[in-house]
């Protein structure tokens, strides 16, 4: 077996790497998707909205200025600020005088929550304000914490972008060597010529491990240098958990092989699981993001807790550790018993 086993590792890593666009994907896409994603989630965590403001109210003035998340520009008449919101040069307007206040914005349906918290916090500052009224209630919002460490935006969308490509990786190497193999009779000429199943299956899980592995190194390395990112991950948990995953992702290759025949089809499920995964598992946003009546579908994807598993070695997500370690056990456990009946079903001599 061991002679059997290199051997073939050796034939499949040569033929992996000079597939460029399987490596792209397996590889360098998590990378790419990252630098893309990467400088949309990486500016500012503050989010203000620019608004225009127009009156010769001192108070109204300091009272609007006081409000958080907005950046204030001041005009000169009611004229000019009508005529950039119209212009697009921002997205709204605010003229008040007196008790009178006009509220200009933009035909943009996302504007929509953001009129509505201004409408009330105007009104709430401008009558405090106009009214010197006494404050007696004071709110205290406190955040808090479950992990140790405060999760930016990005660090959300990088965790997730680990755990896609060890779908990717785990899934795609099957539909790829029990799909085409078998297609083109290799499996069956492999089989013939003495090669063991289970040679066959370890050496194609050796190679697509270490390929997640080098995806997730590229992924950290672009993290640290382009994105300055000062996540630690704990690598008793990472890596275990990395290796699982894509075991585990593997047995979805052999699902999609086992019910498609036609290596095209299996290949074009595969991409289509992988496009509901990316929407539908919280890998780049929270589940709770989404609207309840299809939030259950997260919940029935395998990368969801994948992406878990990456979050919690990062301390990026509370978890209990019996969980973490259940979860991992069924990607285990999943991934050797697909991998077992690929072996028995797929590279039988026909």
């Amino acid at each position: 077996m061991n002679k059997s086993f290199f051997a073939f590792t050796k034939s499949y890593l040569k033929e992996s790497l000079r597939n460029l666009v399987g490596l792209f994907f397996s590889v360098f896409f998590p990378a790419i998707f990252l630098l893309i994603f990467g400088f949309v989630f990486s500016g500012e965590r503050s989010y203000r909205r620019t608004i225009g403001i127009y009156t010769n109210d001192v108070k109204i003035i300091k009272a609007l200025e006081g409000m958080e998340n907005w950046e204030i520009k001041k005009y000169q008449d009611e004229k000019g600020l009508l005529k950039d919101v119209k212009d697009a040069k921002i997205p709204m307007g605010l003229a008040a005088s007196d008790t009178r206040v006009s509220l200009y914005y933009q035909n943009n349906p996302s504007l929509a929550g953001d009129i509505k918290i201004l409408e009330l916090s105007v009104k709430s500052s401008i009558e405090k304000s106009i009214n010197s009224t006494r404050q007696y209630i004071v709110i205290d919002t406190k955040q808090v914490q479950q992990t140790r460490k405060e999760t930016t935006e990005f660090e959300y969308m990088m965790m997730g972008v680990i755990a896609l490509s060890l779908f990717s990786n785990g899934m795609f190497s099957i539909v790829t060597v029990f799909g085409n193999y078998r297609k083109k009779g290799v499996l069956k000429r492999l089989t013939l010529a003495g090669v063991e199943p289970i040679s066959i299956v370890s050496s194609v899980s050796f190679v697509r491990l270490a390929f997640s592995f080098l995806s997730l190194l590229l992924v950290l390395l672009l993290c640290s240098i382009v994105f300055n990112t000062t996540i630690q991950f704990n690598w008793f948990l990472l890596v275990p958990s990395v290796v699982f995953v894509t075991i585990g992702m593997m047995a979805i290759g052999v699902l999609l092989v086992s019910l498609f025949e036609n290596p095209n089809a299996s290949l074009n499920a595969a991409s289509v699981l992988n496009t509901v995964m990316v929407f539908f598992s919280g890998v780049y946003f929270p589940i709770s993001f989404m609207p309840s009546y299809i939030r259950w579908i997260a919940y029935i994807l395998p990368v969801k807790y994948a992406a878990d598993l990456v979050r919690y070695s990062a301390n990026a997500q509370a978890m209990n550790i019996t969980y973490f370690l259940v979860v991992n056990l069924i990607f285990l456990v999943s991934g050797i018993v697909a991998l077992w009946f690929s072996a028995k079903i797929f590279m039988r001599a026909e």
